[in-house]
């Protein structure tokens, strides 16, 4: 019952009676209240405006300007193509007399791209094919539509390969695509050989092939491979093409030549032809490298009658399964080991003396030496050693004294040390990797109230906006464990799912023996758990898998099984495709087994070979992939580094 009171209405709610409701469908158990609430999705109204602007272009209703392309009329609506469009809007918008014109004549389409064209500006779709994404990507860039070249560039990222590589590169040196210039060039460098025995290759403007000569990712083992596919070139039209040719041959690095194919070049050009034309720098092709597994420091730390003479650094070459003593290096537990491109760097550890060291060693491949650098502010063990860019950066650890949350960063150009980023908590045993300009930290762990408490979450680090981003994970995670990255994220393989010292008086003292875990704990990247916690900077969310055990909330590109033992400590490397684990403990128990795993592979595979010496195993060693040149290539730059040695010495 209802009562007007001035001006106010006031309602008395009555008690429910089925009765009342005379003829109509009395109230059922099925009904409820939720029912008559609307659903939460709402239409965009953008999606609104397009249908209605697609419905306008088919029945060809309020369109005020007409497109010639090739004789074919295409009537669209001006403010759709100047919002769409900034070629279109400065046309319609200049005080020009094409700004008034009610037909616009375009050159240089065809009318089946054009019509693509407009389909997507109205429909935000496109129909794309390999005989037509390169024709509308090309249009799309004239015509300014950036979404529209974006999803071309997509595309045609997805179906570049060998054979249309060449093809691919020169459409986006030309109309400046990054993405695709990357993928394209480096499909033409690692395929030089078959790619530069192509008609398209024969095809290519002097400066397109010039900008491929210089690059230092060509796979070629011999630089005379480079001269002999300049010369293919410049033969397919020698009228024209001669005069490009000391220009190109500017881009050949003679030093790396042998005497014979010296002796070949200087009868082909002539010794003033020669001697004019060529400049390279001394500097091995990616072709005249190979791939090694460096292991730092493999000798048994329980035989005290070692010393640091007998020191052990090993490299594994997985392709003809070998071991290769190099150069000794002082014994180190827990060092920081990584490479950047053919560059080697060894920091900090304990050694033998119990002492956490400061200093930093870098490998010389060609002349199989250490060569000491400026050392860290601060002695750190069990560190994260990570190389990006032009920079090395020294993560965390510890000393006698604490858990470092502390950082440095080493200039490679200047070999200059400043102070680095600080971690949002000390960190120490943890195991990390580097991905797309992201340094990724994962698990480890911190003290609290003079205890080791492992870390369950990652820290990111962003290099190139300086913020961290903390990512907690429910699946928990180790220490002591491996970290590498692989395409679409980095995993964790093995380690210790807690820590069992006490840091007392300045010593970390082991309180009870533990279980490794043969778990790989994969986080994906860019994918959230939901635990993400953003320290400073935007977050960038992580998600986790665990191979052998663990919840997986996003669906992983990449499945790892577990590792056929428990292992923690051990050697991680990836080496091409494949990701190896070798040597390792188990609390008091020691490995010198080697597996391997690659994507695709059901389980983990153990090689034959063993660590070399009769170790019985070892475990917290340094362990990293570095690129060694080719046999031929080292007594080459040898000699070049000796005969610069003989002439500063005269």
């Amino acid at each position: 019952m209802n009562a007007v009171r001035g001006g106010t209405v006031t309602w008395h709610p009555q008690p429910w009676q089925d009765g009342d409701w005379g003829g109509e469908e009395p109230l059922s158990d099925s009904d409820s209240e939720e029912e008559d609430f609307p659903d939460d999705s709402t239409t965009p109204l953008g999606n609104y405006v397009l249908h209605g602007l697609k419905q306008l272009l088919d029945a060809q209703q309020l369109c005020d300007v007409t497109l010639l392309v090739e004789g074919k009329k295409f009537m669209c609506h001006r403010v759709l193509l100047a919002a769409a469009s900034p070629y279109f809007r400065a046309m319609f918008t200049s005080p020009l007399v094409e700004s008034r014109l009610n037909e616009i004549r375009l050159e240089e389409v065809r009318p089946t791209v054009m019509d693509a064209v407009i389909q997507f500006v109205y429909t935000g779709e496109a129909g794309l094919s390999l005989d037509t994404a390169e024709d509308i990507f090309v249009a799309a860039n004239r015509l300014q539509v950036m979404p529209l070249q974006e999803l071309c560039s997509r595309f045609l990222f997805e179906h570049i390969s060998v054979d249309n590589c060449l093809g691919m590169y020169s459409l986006a040196r030309s109309h400046h695509d990054q993405l695709l210039l990357r993928a394209s060039l480096r499909l033409v460098a690692q395929h030089f050989p078959r790619v530069s025995r192509q008609k398209d290759f024969l095809l290519l403007d002097h400066g397109t092939l010039g900008s491929i000569l210089a690059s230092d990712r060509l796979g070629v083992d011999s630089e005379a491979e480079v001269y002999d596919a300049a010369r293919r070139w410049a033969e397919h039209q020698p009228l024209e093409r001669y005069v490009h040719m000391p220009a190109l041959l500017h881009h050949l690095r003679p030093g790396l030549l042998s005497h014979k194919e010296s002796q070949r070049l200087s009868q082909e050009l002539g010794p003033a032809g020669a001697g004019d034309g060529l400049g390279g720098p001394l500097r091995p092709r990616e072709g005249m490298f190979e791939k090694k597994i460096v292991c730092v420091d493999l000798t048994p730390r329980e035989d005290d009658n070692l010393t640091d003479r007998d020191s052990r650094v090993d490299c594994f070459d997985p392709q003809t399964g070998k071991w290769e003593k190099l150069a000794a290096l002082s014994s180190l537990i827990s060092p920081g080991c990584t490479a950047v491109g053919d560059r080697l760097f060894v920091a900090g550890g304990i050694l033998r003396t119990g002492s956490v060291s400061s200093a930093v060693h870098e490998y010389d491949a060609v002349l199989n030496r250490w060569i000491e650098r400026p050392a860290m502010t601060h002695p750190r063990a069990m560190l994260g050693l990570l190389g990006c860019g032009e920079s090395l950066y020294a993560l965390g650890g510890c000393n006698r004294l604490a858990v470092l949350d502390s950082s440095e960063v080493l200039e490679l150009r200047t070999l200059r040390w400043g102070p680095g980023p600080r971690l949002p908590l000390p960190l120490r045993a943890f195991a990390c990797a580097v991905l797309r300009g992201r340094l990724y930290l994962l698990g480890g762990t911190t003290l609290e109230q003079n205890r080791a408490v492992l870390h369950s979450g990652v820290l990111i680090y962003h290099t190139l906006t300086g913020c961290w981003t903390r990512v907690a994970l429910d699946s928990g995670a180790t220490c002591l464990a491996g970290g590498v990255a692989v395409r679409g994220g980095v995993c964790a393989i093995g380690g210790y799912l807690r820590d069992s010292t006490k840091f007392l008086d300045g010593n970390y003292i082991n309180l009870e023996t533990l279980d490794a875990t043969g778990r790989v704990l994969f986080f994906r990247e860019g994918r959230g758990s939901g635990g993400e916690q953003e320290v400073a900077g935007g977050a960038r969310t992580v998600g986790a898998k665990v191979a052998g055990g663990g919840s997986d909330r996003a669906p992983s590109p990449v499945v790892f099984p577990g590792l056929p033992r428990r292992i923690a400590a051990g050697g991680v490397a990836r080496w091409k495709r494949r990701i190896y684990v070798l040597g390792g403990e188990n609390s008091l128990r020691f490995y010198d087994s080697v597996y391997c795993w690659k994507p695709g592979w059901r389980s983990w595979v153990q090689r034959r070979e063993k660590l070399p010496g009769a170790t019985g195993g070892v475990s917290q060693f340094g362990c990293t992939t570095l690129k060694f040149p080719k046999k031929h290539i080292r007594s080459r730059l040898r000699l070049a580094v000796e005969n610069c040695k003989k002439a500063s010495d005269s």
